[in-house]
């Protein structure tokens, strides 16, 4: 495939993860120059900004380009799995970010958008297998239910919905959402609401925006894009590890559902 990636995200204080989303991001089999990497760096108080330099240094000669940039805002508390901080501040701002990607992705004239949040690691097929759909808006499989259930019960709160009446949503949550290792390779669903790690066409970022909503930003784009005309799916065949905290990584390093990292196998 030669379709133009831009890869991106916002990054607060993700230093306990960032070398595991960073190693995860470089081994993608896909052209590395025919990718863009676009970091916002947003109000974070430990060493996010020291290791994407250190990353871009690094690799910068391998892509088409990374740019890393600083968008800080006095205003946002630090704490952001808080549903009261979140539904206050976070998702508001959150909409600015993911907006100023959207515009990035139109500027640099790139096909797709891979919108993946920095604590996510994604699987080294997720970029030729989500295009392999030839879909506007598709997206990978994780669970968001890992710090609010039991482990094993993370998969009742993944981040495909399905609309119940207008604007209301339900999870789908199903034997193959449970056992998305078991499903035919490229099983496509229909949703009506998904995110964080997503591949957005590039007419789906000219005409589909981020807002604030008490439901989290992703709605809102869900909701502009699909009133735009455009369909969402989800592949439940790929799913990616979600890190939603320090706890979490350790729980799937601990388990080898993710691999240590050692001076061997890093990649800054």
């Amino acid at each position: 495939m030669d379709k133009k990636i831009l890869i991106s995200c916002g990054v607060s204080s993700r230093e306990w993860i960032l070398p595991y989303y960073l190693r995860h991001i470089y081994n993608i089999n896909y052209n590395k120059k025919l990718i863009d990497i676009y970091w916002i760096v947003n109000n974070s108080n430990d060493k996010s900004l020291d290791l994407l330099h250190q990353f871009k240094k690094q690799y910068e000669n391998e892509y088409n380009s990374i740019c890393i940039e600083i968008y800080n805002n006095s205003e946002i508390p630090a704490e952001e799995r808080s549903t009261e901080i979140r539904e206050k501040y976070i998702y508001a701002w959150l909409s600015l970010i993911r907006n100023k990607i959207l515009k990035k992705t139109i500027k640099l004239k790139c096909d797709y958008l891979l919108s993946c949040d920095s604590d996510i690691l994604v699987t080294s097929d997720i970029l030729n297998r989500l295009l392999s759909h030839n879909v506007p808006i598709v997206a990978a499989l994780i669970y968001n239910g890992y710090e609010t259930n039991d482990f094993n019960d993370a998969y009742k709160n993944p981040n495909i919905l399905r609309e119940l009446d207008y604007r209301r949503y339900k999870y789908i949550v199903n034997h193959r959402i449970k056992h998305p290792e078991k499903q035919e390779i490229g099983k496509l669903i229909k949703c009506e609401y998904t995110g964080a790690c997503i591949l957005i066409a590039q007419e789906v970022c000219k005409k589909a925006q981020y807002a604030y909503s008490n439901q989290g930003e992703d709605e809102p784009f869900c909701f502009s894009a699909r009133c735009a005309g455009f369909s969402l799916f989800a592949d439940i065949s790929l799913f990616q590890h979600h890190c939603m905290s320090k706890n979490v990584l350790e729980y799937f390093i601990k388990n080898k559902f993710v691999e240590e990292i050692n001076e061997e196998n890093k990649v800054i």
